[in-house]
């Protein structure tokens, strides 16, 4: 289905009172309101902000409303999401609450009835928690809206809190192993997606290379300045997922990053940022936790709480955070989808961090 949206017009006005009228009728307890002054400030708050209201199109055809914005105490509100009868369980809202926060880097807020639990069970879905209750009638949900695979945030916070790295020092050898064997030079542009504490970069950097060192977690890239000062301007926080960079690279690698997102259009843009990012003939190493067989993915759902975890310094608490191991044939045909070749392929390790590490070295195709 083609979902399509633009703004909303004078002529919406009524459509929108008319279905905030059933809604109360079909949800609010009537009898604890004062029915005429509600109705009335319905009114003029679609009236005075019709200009930030959304119209929602399905193959064509008006699907519904929306109105997302940020209310007076600064939050991001999604507010009188509306999908008309003949296009539910098309997965509309779904797609409209993700477009939502999708927009905006912030915690966003929505008001339920709680009488309503499709929407509440729809929200829970995608991330949304209960926060308040309002007069026994209506939640307040929440989404922090923190990416799932921005936990490790968290993880990286609370380990140099206690004075120690979460991860081990020890670099891959398979970057500098593919990096001399398709002889790229140090004059070249290099990428390194997810670089975390810095274990692989240091290694690079210290070779000479022209390295840019890029992960979502400003921690990890605070860290990395601090431990390597002399590079800091090698680092950058950068969220591939959703951001851009205008320079283009002879090689790209991101060493156990693929296996930290678990939706497959998360992943797919991993995939495509590396395609949009490489020069004409530039090359890529990816990564990934398997064996090329075993398949696995953790509930993102859990991603940021806290979990007792065995850290060489002992028993630490911190941040859960994803995983999604794939089988080569689906790492093969994701590759493949999103336009890349591969060159070669093959199972390594990066210990002490990891034992086994599917990886492929790609080009455009």
């Amino acid at each position: 289905m083609n979902i399509t949206y633009e703004k909303a017009k004078e002529e919406d006005i009524e459509p929108i009172y008319e279905l905030c009228k059933q809604l109360i009728h079909d949800y609010e307890q009537l009898e604890t309101i004062d029915y005429p002054k509600v109705m009335n400030w319905i009114r003029k708050k679609i009236e005075n902000s019709i200009d930030e209201y959304t119209t929602v199109h399905a193959n064509g055809e008006k699907a519904g409303y929306y109105h997302f914005y940020q209310n007076e105490d600064g939050q991001f509100e999604i507010d009188d999401l509306f999908v008309f009868p003949e296009f539910q369980n098309h997965g509309i809202g779904s797609e409209v609450v993700k477009k939502c926060c999708a927009s905006v880097r912030a915690p966003i807020i929505l008001y339920v009835f709680i009488k309503n639990k499709r929407a509440v069970s729809l929200y829970k879905g995608l991330g949304f928690k209960i926060s308040e209750t309002i007069h026994n009638s209506r939640y307040i949900m929440k989404n922090d809206n923190r990416k799932y695979y921005a936990a490790y945030e968290e993880r990286y916070k609370i380990a140099h809190q206690n004075g120690v790295r979460w991860s081990s020092d020890q670099n891959s050898p398979i970057v500098m192993e593919i990096i001399k064997k398709y002889n790229i030079q140090p004059e070249h542009c290099l990428l390194e997606i997810g670089c975390g504490e810095g274990r692989d970069s240091k290694v690079v950097l210290d070779a000479g290379y022209n390295l840019m060192a890029i992960d979502i977690s400003n921690e990890a890239i605070a860290y990395c300045k601090k431990i390597m000062p002399d590079f800091e301007k090698n680092f950058s926080v950068l969220d591939c997922l959703a951001d851009n960079m205008d320079e283009l690279f002879d090689f790209i690698y991101g060493i156990a990053v693929i296996h930290m997102l678990v939706l497959d259009e998360d992943r797919n843009r991993f995939y495509q940022f590396i395609h949009k990012h490489l020069k004409p003939e530039g090359l890529a190493l990816i990564c990934t936790m398997g064996d090329g067989e075993f398949e696995m993915r953790s509930d993102i759902s859990q991603a940021f709480e806290l979990q007792e975890k065995e850290h060489k310094s002992g028993k630490i608490m911190v941040a859960g955070t994803s995983r999604r191991m794939v089988s080569f044939k689906n790492f093969e045909d994701e590759i493949a989808r999103n336009g890349l070749e591969i060159i070669e392929k093959g199972i390594t390790s990066a210990l002490p961090n990891f034992n086994n590490l599917m990886f492929a070295v790609v080009k455009k195709m």
